[in-house]
């Protein structure tokens, strides 16, 4: 896994909790482990959140909120497996928005 620098530009998405954590941390992704689970919060584009939401097939606990800009504020609680899925999708579709 990798990280990445948590954006700001939009600041609606700055002004959510979880936005602002995002943002006091410098990074892309929280991910807070207790046991064999796993919380995800994080703020991206709706297709790198639709590529990470794929493999939970609406099994989550957890929040999908849509912000401005085409932003969605993900805070999703998976075991520890399914976060690492969550977060190899993300990688993936950045990498490939990144080509594009």
């Amino acid at each position: 896994m990798r990280s990445s620098l948590a954006l700001c530009s939009n600041e609606s998405a700055c002004e959510t909790e979880i936005g602002r954590e995002l943002a006091r941390r410098n990074v892309g992704v929280l991910l807070i482990v207790d046991g064999p689970y796993a919380l995800v919060q994080c703020q991206v584009s709706s297709a790198v959140a639709a590529a990470m939401l794929a493999p939970l097939k609406g099994k989550a606990a957890g929040q999908f909120r849509a912000l401005a800009g085409n932003l969605v504020e993900v805070d999703a609680a998976v075991t520890l497996p399914m976060a690492t899925r969550m977060l190899k999708a993300r990688d993936k579709m950045e990498a490939r928005l990144q080509l594009n």
